[in-house]
């Protein structure tokens, strides 16, 4: 009767464990398929924010005054009739408002290169301040006399 027992509840054991992932495989599709819904629907939020954001710059660059002022403010154009007043910095060398000077000797360098080495270069004033000043030789020592 041992031997009935054993197999009665090994019997009973697998029908279990079928039943369990009978039920497991769907349950875990289940869920897997509504975090996904979540996730997007989240997306489907994001982008109708997205779309509203692109809908009133739509709107607000439509708008002749608008464009006036990105125009002015971006291009730096104006209206007819207007003066531009363009403000020089008195510490700006020479006495040509270009960029680029005929005895200038980065001239044929690439703009990165030029770019480059202003970064690591330090101003000539900021120099002077920051230079340690010559080490004193050492007295004399009574070994030395």
């Amino acid at each position: 009767m041992l031997k009935g027992d054993i197999v009665g509840v090994a019997v009973l054991i697998t029908a279990v464990l079928i039943v369990l992932v009978a039920i497991a495989v769907p349950l875990r599709n289940y869920y897997t398929g509504k975090a996904e819904i979540a996730r997007l629907n989240e997306s489907i939020a994001a982008k109708e924010e997205e779309k509203a954001q692109l809908q009133e710059d739509l709107e607000r660059y439509s708008d002749a005054d608008y464009a006036k002022q990105e125009a002015r403010r971006r291009l730096g154009m104006m209206e007819p009739g207007e003066t531009a007043w363009r403000i020089i910095d008195p510490r700006m060398q020479g006495t040509t408002i270009t960029s680029e000077h005929a005895e200038d000797p980065d001239a044929d360098k690439p703009w990165n290169q030029i770019l480059w080495d202003s970064l690591r270069e330090v101003p000539k004033e900021e120099a002077e301040e920051q230079a340690p000043e010559p080490a004193q030789p050492p007295a004399e020592t009574p070994e030395q006399q």
